[in-house]
């Protein structure tokens, strides 16, 4: 898993380490370790008021979650069912 290493509202570094040794490097970093992967999280980036902001071409900016494969795949099964929904429906009507 991807982390980023967070002192004071702040990406120090990124690492990768398992979920299982996230505890223990917290400790021995004394450093925040958070899930850098939905923000796309890097080194500068800064937490304001809950939010992850990065500084791009001189203006801070709020970054989006980016979606994860899983729940991408999820969302086009949700709008194939949908579609095939409206046929269905269109189908039904024509006859």
């Amino acid at each position: 898993m991807k982390y980023a290493v967070v002192k004071s509202d702040m990406v120090e570094n990124v690492l990768v380490a398992s979920p299982e040794q996230k505890e223990e490097l917290e400790q021995a970093l004394g450093a925040e370790l958070v899930d850098a992967t939905p923000y796309g999280l890097q080194i500068g980036d800064m937490r304001v008021n809950g939010a992850w902001t990065r500084n791009q071409d001189g203006e801070q900016i709020t970054l989006d979650e980016n979606a994860t494969y899983d729940e991408l795949v999820a969302h086009i099964a949700e709008l194939e069912a949908i579609l095939k929904g409206k046929e269905a429906d269109t189908n039904a009507a024509e006859e």
